[in-house]
């Protein structure tokens, strides 16, 4: 027979996942990150002005490239305010205080950061990790406002709060290594291939999208994108680029932005295309194109003495031939190496004691790019390396 405690504590978690019962049309949102995907289901109805808020900045495109700045293991995961740089982003008006909603600081809920003025709120958010009594409202003093709940994927926030953490940017301490970042967000909406695999899910969607922006239908293919995202989809260059032309032609101008800020860090920037994208830049937002484009001749004229490879294509290993492999893989293994002599310039930059800050965290944004970059390439091609031995 259960003993009285046993019996309290299940009824004591079952009136606990009662009150997390999702409400008839509650908002859900993807988020996708570098170790996972996690769900957040909105508070729309207790905390009206803060979802709103979230919801803004998630139609905006705002959290991509968003890291997870703050860890602090037992206590809270916080992002939602610089990018991978450690550079802010251009916030909305902040929301009045609803801390007072009656939802608390438990673990797994998600809450909204400010500063020591009650109504600062805007586009940081943390998860805690713990029931976080001292965060709630408490008689006439306001509290930290909770306006949603990880859903599910909370192993996700887990595993980010377990990493180490140290010095990034300007934080002396709370910075995980490595550092996570927000790769995508997007409303959930109803799942058009609910029989298909993630791959096949992820196949038919972007089928999906060609064939709307071939068909001229931005909204078409507005939608297929917000569910790509959601699906955690990974967008190449080509769909980024494409994807802020179909924004841009609805009048989804913050949004456009945000998608091309991601293809230009991830694009050569030798390319025509790469041109393109600064021009619509400098259409959607004159000062941010602006500022993109000095930034990039001033990192390429601190690295006037560097080599920056341009990085090779790698074939869809399942229909090209042997040979097309081996020459992908002579192309690869050149890359990594005038990869590394690259890195190896930057480092010399970075570490000149006459280099201005300024200058310095430029050079250093390069060298974080040639990893990344280096990175990625590595991994696309040892993944088609294995698709294609796995087909002979």
């Amino acid at each position: 027979m259960k003993s009285i405690l046993s019996v309290l504590n299940t009824l004591y978690a079952s009136l606990i996942a009662l009150s997390f019962i999702s409400p008839a049309g509650a908002t859900n949102v993807a988020v996708c990150t570098d170790l996972g995907r996690f769900t957040i289901e909105l508070f729309d109805a207790q905390a009206p002005a803060h979802a709103e808020n979230f919801l803004g900045y998630v139609e905006r495109g705002y959290y991509t490239g968003t890291v997870f700045h703050r860890v602090i293991e037992g206590f809270v995961v916080q992002g939602g305010g610089y990018n991978r740089d450690f550079r802010t982003k251009q916030l909305m008006n902040p929301v009045p205080n609803e801390s007072k909603n009656g939802l608390e600081n438990s673990r797994g809920t998600l809450s909204a950061a400010r500063t020591a003025d009650p109504h600062s709120a805007t586009s940081q958010f943390y998860v805690n990790l713990s029931n976080n009594n001292s965060l709630n409202a408490r008689g006439d003093e306001w509290g930290y406002t909770v306006f949603g709940r990880v859903a599910d994927g909370m192993s996700v926030i887990d595993n980010i709060a377990a990493l180490p953490t140290g010095a990034g940017g300007p934080f002396p301490t709370e910075v995980t290594e490595p550092l996570i970042a927000v790769t995508s967000m997007a409303r959930i909406v109803e799942d058009r291939y609910p029989t298909l695999s993630t791959e096949e899910r992820h196949n038919a969607l972007v089928n999906d999208i060609q064939t709307a922006v071939s068909a001229r239908d931005n909204e078409a293919a507005a939608a297929a994108f917000n569910e790509y995202r959601a699906a955690c989809g990974e967008l190449d260059a080509e769909l980024l680029f494409s994807e802020a032309r179909v924004l841009a032609a609805l009048d989804r101008n913050p949004a456009a932005i945000e998608s091309l800020g991601e293809y230009l860090r991830i694009a050569d920037p030798t390319s025509e295309t790469y041109l393109q994208a600064l021009s619509l830049t400098r259409e959607l937002d004159p000062n941010e194109a602006a500022a993109r484009a000095e930034e990039e001749l001033r990192i390429r004229q601190l690295a006037s003495d560097c080599e920056f490879p341009m990085t090779p294509l790698i074939p869809d290993a399942r229909n090209t031939a042997m040979e097309n492999m081996v020459e992908t893989q002579t192309n690869v293994r050149l890359f990594i190496e005038t990869s590394d002599e690259l890195l190896a310039c930057l480092e010399e930059i970075v570490d000149d004691d006459d280099l201005a800050n300024d200058d310095r965290q430029l050079a250093i944004t390069a060298y974080n790019r040639a990893v990344q970059e280096q990175e990625d390439l590595a991994n696309l091609w040892n993944e088609q390396r294995a698709i294609f031995m796995e087909s002979q």
